[in-house]
């Protein structure tokens, strides 16, 4: 939505808003920080190849916003993730999306099942991003991601998405990812993973970076036919043996997954 069509009430536009000229400062800011949320980790030389600023210039944004609780500093050579103050940004409109409301009670429902916390993703571009969670409903109440957007490539819900697609579709992504940095691993190691959550039908991928062990599992969500992202399961892996997983978790989620591409087939795409 434009910003000349949008007011808030009590609000009034600046006179000669519509023609006026951005903060530059402003949009270079905004640049790196949407960097910074699109891939895990990333270095200033990363940002500053993706953003196509000066790295004088990039150093400082990164300073100014690291300062004011958006970024934070991981260390030496560990590069900068978002902080949760970047998430609440856009916390009313990830809540509130048509998407959600047709989702959360599932997630909800599922959550009173099996405990632990699930989530539901979609994919956009060549990363896949939080649209509901049961964070809240779950019983099981787990430190988990602040970050809503994960590489398809390096991440349990992306190689779940990746599985569902047209095998040439998948390499397509696979190897644009691996050429623009997205992923750290070759593309026959990555298509090998993609391989693998097709003929189990799901996907994993530990974060021992949050807590050892901390695991998610995912499955493909279709909508009539295709895949348009994933649903998955958070959980300590020594705290669920395989035959937890396999002959109950995976069950339950594989039923609520059709379930979603039900609604969302109904309702919304």
């Amino acid at each position: 939505m434009a910003a000349s069509t949008f007011s808030g009430r009590g609000l009034r536009e600046p006179k000669g808003a519509a023609g006026a000229k951005p903060v530059n400062a402003l949009v270079r800011g905004l640049r790196v920080l949407a960097v910074a949320n699109e891939i895990q980790r990333p270095t200033v030389a990363e940002l500053v190849r993706r953003s196509r600023l000066p790295k004088a210039t990039v150093i400082r944004l990164v300073q100014t916003l690291v300062h004011e609780g958006y970024l934070e500093d991981l260390g030496e050579a560990e590069g900068y993730q978002v902080t949760a103050k970047v998430r609440n940004l856009s916390r009313a409109l990830v809540e509130r999306t048509p998407i959600a409301q047709l989702v959360q009670p599932l997630l909800d429902e599922l959550g009173a099942r099996v405990k632990w916390p699930s989530e539901f993703f979609l994919a956009e571009g060549r990363s896949v991003v939080i649209e509901v969670s049961n964070r809240s409903a779950a019983p099981i109440k787990l430190n988990l991601f602040e970050t809503r957007r994960f590489p398809m490539v390096a991440s349990a819900t992306g190689l779940a998405y990746l599985s569902a697609l047209p095998p040439d579709e998948a390499a397509s992504i696979v190897h644009d990812s691996v050429a623009d940095g997205s992923v750290s691993g070759s593309v026959e190691a990555t298509l090998d993973l993609v391989a693998a959550a097709r003929d189990r039908g799901h996907a994993s991928w530990e974060y021992p970076a949050l807590a050892p062990g901390l695991r998610m599992v995912s499955i493909p969500v279709l909508v009539g036919g295709g895949a348009v992202g994933g649903l998955s399961l958070v959980h300590f892996r020594d705290l669920v043996p395989a035959e937890l997983l396999d002959g109950f978790l995976l069950p339950e989620m594989r039923a609520v997954a059709a379930r979603i591409g039900v609604v969302l087939d109904d309702g919304w795409f």
